[in-house]
C-alpha cells in the first residue's frame, strides 16, 4: 500500500522526507559497510552510492544465512525509493541516478557454505562479496588469529576458482597470510581486502603486511582501509583519531600507488550485535588478542564513527593535497573498478561455460 506521497508506507516511516536533503559526493562506495538498519540508514543519508553489508554474521548456518537476506528483500521492498539490490555492476549507476543506495550481499566467512554447488545458488540470491575465513580456521582455510598458519584448504581453493567464475568478489580480510597469499596464486580475477589495515603502521592480527598489500595490488584488487580502532591506532588502547586513518591511506597510496586503496568502514551502526551488551558478549569475549584496550564507546577512529562523518575523510585527504580525481579514486572509483571487472569476468566464463 502506498502513501500519499507515491511511497511505501514502510519507506515513508522510517525515512523522514523532511530531513536535509541526501547531500551528492558523487561516487561513494564503502566495501565493508556493516549492517544494514533501515531506521538509521546512515549511509543512504550520508550520500554513499553502494555499500557492501555483511547479510549473516560469521558463525551462523546456511538456514540463518538464508533467512537474513530474506530480511533485506523485506527492506528492499519496504524501502523500494532508498535501496537497490545490487546483482550487477550496472545497477550502482542505476542507483545513483535514482538517488538510491545501492547495496551488495556480501559475507564475513565462508563456515556456512560447505560445497562448491552451494555457491551458485547463492550468487543466484544476491552474494556478490565472499571472505574465505572468517577469524578461525575453516574448511577453507585458516583465519587470521589461528595459533597455526595451515593456509588455503583444496576445498578454498576449490572455492577461489568458482567465486571468479561466477563473478564473486573474493575477500581475504580475516584470512590467515598464508591462506591469502594461496588465494591469490589461484586467482584470476582482482581480490580485496574489504577492511584491512598496513600490519607495520598498527600491529595487529587483523592488519596485513606489505607482501600481502604489494600481492593485491600486483592483481589488480585494493586495500580497502577501515575506521576500526584495533587496527588504527598509533598508541596502544588510546582511540585514534581520522588523521590517523588517513595516515594509512597515504601508506597504502605510497606503497602501491592510488589506484589500489578504497574504503572499508566495517561500521555497524544500530545493529544488535553492535550495542554494547551484545558487542561486549562476543566480539570482545572471543576476540581480546584482537580487541585489544578498547571498548564500545571508542571502536571507530574520532571523526570517522559514522557513515555520516565521511566528509571528514574526504576533507582531510584535500587537505593533505589529494588533487581530485584522486580522491574520487578512494571514493568509489577504484572499487567500482574491482566490481564490474570481477562481476564482467564471471558473466563472460558463466556465458562461455
Amino acid at each position: 500500500m502506498s502513501s500519499p506521497s507515491g511511497r511505501s508506507e514502510a519507506g515513508a516511516r522510517l525515512v523522514n522526507e523532511e530531513e536535509t536533503p541526501r547531500p551528492d559526493r558523487g561516487l561513494l562506495i564503502d566495501l565493508q559497510g556493516g549492517a544494514l538498519v533501515p531506521s538509521r540508514l546512515s549511509a543512504y543519508r550520508a550520500g554513499f552510492t553502494a555499500v557492501v553489508v555483511t547479510v549473516s554474521l560469521p558463525h551462523v548456518g546456511f538456514d540463518q544465512t538464508l533467512r537474513d537476506m530474506y530480511q533485506y528483500y523485506t527492506y528492499f521492498e519496504g524501502l523500494r525509493n532508498e535501496l537497490l539490490h545490487v546483482l550487477h555492476s550496472a545497477d550502482i549507476a542505476a542507483a545513483r541516478e535514482r538517488n538510491q543506495l545501492a547495496v551488495l550481499f556480501g559475507l564475513q566467512g565462508a563456515g556456512a557454505i560447505r560445497d562448491v554447488p552451494t555457491l551458485t545458488i547463492l550468487h543466484k540470491l544476491g552474494l556478490r562479496v565472499l571472505a574465505l575465513t572468517y577469524n578461525e580456521r575453516s574448511p577453507h582455510g585458516d583465519g587470521c588469529m589461528e595459533m597455526e598458519d595451515r593456509g588455503l584448504t583444496l576445498l578454498g581453493k576449490e572455492f577461489v576458482r568458482e567465486l571468479n567464475r561466477l563473478g564473486i568478489v573474493l575477500d581475504l580480510s580475516h584470512a590467515s597470510k598464508r591462506t591469502a597469499m594461496q588465494a591469490m596464486e589461484v586467482a584470476t580475477a582482482p581480490p580485496i581486502y574489504s577492511h584491512s589495515n598496513p600490519y607495520s603502521m598498527t600491529p595487529n592480527v587483523r592488519c596485513i603486511d606489505d607482501e600481502q598489500i604489494d600481492a593485491v595490488a600486483e592483481l589488480g584488487g585494493v586495500v580497502a582501509i577501515s575506521c576500526y580502532s584495533p587496527m588504527c591506532y598509533a598508541d596502544p588502547g588510546r582511540r585514534p583519531s581520522v588523521e590517523e586513518y588517513l595516515d594509512r591511506v597515504d601508506y597504502v597510496v605510497d606503497r602501491v600507488g592510488i589506484d589500489h586503496v578504497a574504503i572499508g568502514s566495517d561500521l555497524h551502526e544500530g545493529f544488535t550485535i553492535g550495542t554494547p551488551i551484545m558487542w561486549r558478549a562476543t566480539t570482545k569475549r572471543r576476540y581480546p588478542e584482537m580487541v585489544g584496550q578498547f571498548d564500545h564507546h571508542n571502536i571507530y577512529a574520532e571523526g570517522f564513527s559514522s557513515h555520516t562523518e565521511i566528509g571528514n575523510v574526504l576533507d582531510g585527504l584535500q587537505k593533505r593535497g589529494y588533487p581530485k580525481p584522486n580522491i574520487e579514486k578512494f571514493a568509489g572509483g577504484n572499487a567500482l573498478r574491482v566490481l564490474q571487472n570481477c562481476f564482467e569476468k564471471g558473466s563472460s566464463e558463466a556465458s562461455a561455460a
